[in-house]
């Protein structure tokens, strides 16, 4: 039901996506989604919070594929960021974390985006040892590609830079 919430919400966005959409491609009754979720805005912030653990977990995933000691630090978070990447080739899950920070003029959803925004930082800044200003050049980067895979633009559009 997760996978299809962040499909109709990655579509539609926050306002326009229905619950019976959300149903009718989960194969399941729309009462069942408000007997797990109280309002289409818990279901909402719930999808948004998959979305930022799979994230985390795909940072740590390329933390932990660039093996301590074989390369500098700068390699590791080049790591990550590939990690990151290959999750957000999944088109539904990066429109729905666009469409989570497009929805963030409802104070309940900002609040909930910030919060998975800081998690994310604290966790990055946790693996790496990397201090606030280098993790927030990293995640800027990642804004970029996002927009830049969102948008399908050629890569000489998205320059990346150096995180040291």
């Amino acid at each position: 039901m997760l996978a299809a919430a962040i499909e109709e919400f990655a579509e539609h966005g926050y306002h326009a996506a229905k619950t019976a959409s959300i149903a009718a491609r989960a194969g399941i009754s729309q009462p069942y989604i408000y007997a797990l979720f109280e309002s289409k805005l818990v279901l909402f912030l719930a999808v948004q919070d998959l979305v930022g653990v799979r994230a985390r977990e795909a940072f740590a995933a390329g933390w932990r594929e660039a093996e301590p000691g074989t390369g500098s630090k700068q390699d590791r978070l080049m790591a990550m960021g590939q990690g990151y990447r290959r999750l957000m080739a999944d088109e539904n899950l990066l429109r729905c974390l666009l469409q989570g920070y497009a929805a963030a003029s409802n104070p309940q959803i900002r609040e909930h985006m910030r919060a998975i925004y800081l998690k994310n930082f604290d966790t990055l800044r946790s693996l790496t040892g990397y201090d606030g200003a280098t993790v927030a050049r990293f995640i800027a980067t990642g804004m970029l590609l996002n927009i830049g895979s969102a948008l399908d633009l050629p890569a000489e559009y998205v320059y990346t830079f150096p995180f040291s």
